[in-house]
């Protein structure tokens, strides 16, 4: 099973920021993160509407300017709200990129700030309408539950199924698996999670902790 980093590993690390990233790469085989549009048109990576949980600042992203973003702290770390080019540069070879789109309008700027780079990409959201402006790179719908969710991904032509710890079943990955999907499940932060998912057969897990990442099969 492949380990995902949930937010660079943000049990242990500032959530969404490039640090994280970095050291999220240097332990797991993909790192997630979370894709908006901020007030100066740019995509940065923040999972809340605003910035008041996770920085030292206030208010909707979407009135925030990158630069201003960047010279808030998140999590008290002094590393501020980066862009999404910023992430992508942080991704070394051999480690895959998954960018949950937060808002629609966002992936046709996430292919292309890919684009020509080498950054094994996956584009996911539990919005439709998100997944569909992807038309260049793997997908994944995101679902809390299981009912459906295969027809789902497949209508939407997914490569990828990401559903809740509760709804990963083996049930669910072996129709997965038989419509052509991989199965990653979210989110693990206790180790009996990660036993679970290797019991129900699913190909990945996304993690808060490194502590939590399967063991190489």
């Amino acid at each position: 099973m492949n380990c995902i980093a949930h937010r660079g590993f943000c049990g242990v690390n500032p959530e969404n920021t490039v640090p994280a990233v970095e050291d999220a790469a240097s332990r797991a085989d993909a790192v997630e993160v979370d894709v908006r549009i901020c007030g100066s048109g740019d995509l940065v990576v923040c999972h809340d509407e605003t910035v008041d949980r996770t920085t030292d600042g206030s208010g909707p992203v979407s009135a925030h300017t990158a630069a201003e973003l960047a010279a808030l702290s998140v999590e008290g770390s002094g590393a501020g709200v980066p862009t999404f080019e910023e992430v992508v540069e942080a991704i070394p070879d051999g480690v895959t990129l998954h960018a949950e789109l937060k808002e629609r309008g966002t992936g046709e700027g996430v292919e292309r700030l890919v684009a020509g780079t080498g950054c094994d990409t996956v584009v996911s959201s539990f919005d439709p309408e998100a997944v569909s402006e992807v038309e260049g790179l793997p997908t994944a719908i995101a679902v809390w539950e299981g009912e459906g969710a295969v027809e789902r991904a497949t209508e939407l032509g997914c490569s990828f199924l990401h559903a809740n710890l509760d709804a990963c079943t083996s049930d669910l990955a072996e129709r997965a698996h038989d419509a052509g999907l991989g199965v990653n499940g979210w989110t693990v932060r206790e180790s009996g999670e990660t036993d679970a998912l290797r019991e129900a057969g699913v190909d990945g897990v996304m993690t808060d902790f490194p502590e939590y990442c399967p063991s190489e099969d």
